[in-house]
């Protein structure tokens, strides 16, 4: 069945891309004058795909999404071969070009991607597919942050050579795959077509607000974790590293129980289990725990997530119809790329009135929330 080599191969792909996510961080990191230089090279990524994800949702219904994957990973592989004169003199500025370029083909392959698994598997399998991709793309992570740290330390050429050649092997492998052609409808509208399906639909609306509550909890939650564990717990740094291999944890079990948990829940169930189990993570390090009771606070917030976003991906594109779910997909991705600097910002803000009230708030929210999630459908 072509669905299990191309979650494979996605998750190939990815695995290629952490050596240059690695090496341009460090790069960053090495040539920035201030904290701030630093920072801005993920500022610069995060910038990029709600900019283009519009238009890589457009591209993605009117282009074969195979190809688009193909040209995405072509495109990220020689991207990371540009960063082969910067490794003895790093400087910010190219370094930040690369940066919104590489994330602007990953938008691409994003809402190229989610609309190739919703053209082949139907709603309930494509839910289970997100979630064995979701745990394929955390081993992928993790495995691709170790091996390309590793590298780094004893050679910088290696490891973008590596990764470009993983990137490149990997466009070879899309090609060889038999992916369907593009759909014979002729798609109609433009760009922002998506964005209305998306708020016009009865059912997808309370979820898309749902969603995108629950990215800003996770942003909340990650942009405070390094003070809390660091500065305010008092921990050495390997224990920030562990919780997030814990949350990356949580988030591939999730994944990998979604067909499970919708046998028995169905949908409706497994969005209020999964709001239900991000809420209790949230409302848990609001108590600044000791970080043995932070570590499974962390797993019950990645796999709440995972359970969150595969069913919640699987309902927003299956309803789509095949013309449209590029833009559906695209239009997605900017609605939560467009808030996702709003998470630290709020969320420092309220730490600044006292540390534990963005988790108290964010995790009573979830809870809040959860009874209400799926409710009316089958």
């Amino acid at each position: 069945m072509l669905v299990a080599p191309l979650l494979a191969l996605e998750a190939f792909r990815l695995f290629g891309a952490g050596f240059f996510y690695f090496a341009h961080a460090a790069l960053t990191a090495l040539g920035a004058l201030s904290p701030l230089e630093a920072s801005l090279a993920l500022a610069f990524r995060l910038l990029a795909e709600p900019l283009f994800a519009l238009y890589g949702g457009h591209l993605a219904d009117r282009w074969p999404r195979g190809r688009l994957l193909l040209l995405a990973a072509l495109g990220q592989g020689g991207l990371t071969l540009a960063l082969l004169p910067l490794l003895s003199a790093p400087s910010p500025l190219p370094l930040y070009l690369l940066g919104f370029l590489f994330a602007f083909l990953e938008a691409l392959r994003m809402v190229a991607a989610g609309a190739l698994l919703a053209d082949l598997l139907p709603k309930e399998a494509l839910a289970r597919a997100r979630g064995q991709l979701g745990a394929f793309y955390a081993a992928a992570d993790a495995l691709s942050d170790l091996a390309a740290g590793l590298l780094f330390t004893r050679s910088r050429p290696w490891t973008v050579g590596l990764g470009s050649g993983l990137l490149f092997l990997a466009a070879g492998l899309y090609r060889a795959l038999p992916l369907p052609p593009r759909s014979s409808v002729r798609p109609e509208g433009g760009s922002l077509l998506g964005l209305r399906f998306l708020w016009e639909s009865p059912s997808l609306r309370p979820l898309l607000l749902q969603e995108a509550l629950l990215g800003l909890a996770y942003a909340f939650f990650a942009g405070l974790l390094p003070f809390v564990v660091l500065r305010s717990l008092g921990e050495v740094s390997w224990i920030l590293g562990l919780l997030g291999a814990v949350q990356s944890l949580g988030g591939a079990l999730g994944g990998l129980l979604v067909g499970a948990v919708l046998g028995r829940l169905r949908e409706g169930g497994t969005l209020r289990l999964a709001l239900g189990l991000a809420g209790l993570g949230l409302l848990g390090t609001a108590l600044l725990p000791p970080w043995p009771l932070l570590a499974g606070l962390t797993f019950l917030l990645g796999a709440g997530g995972a359970l969150f976003g595969a069913v919640a991906g699987a309902v927003r594109l299956s309803q789509a119809p095949p013309e449209l779910r590029g833009r559906v997909a695209g239009g997605f991705l900017f609605l939560s790329g467009a808030l996702a600097p709003l998470g630290p910002l709020l969320g420092g803000a309220l730490a600044g009135v006292a540390l534990p009230l963005p988790f108290l708030l964010a995790g009573g929210l979830l809870l809040a929330l959860a009874p209400w999630a799926g409710r009316g459908w089958r």
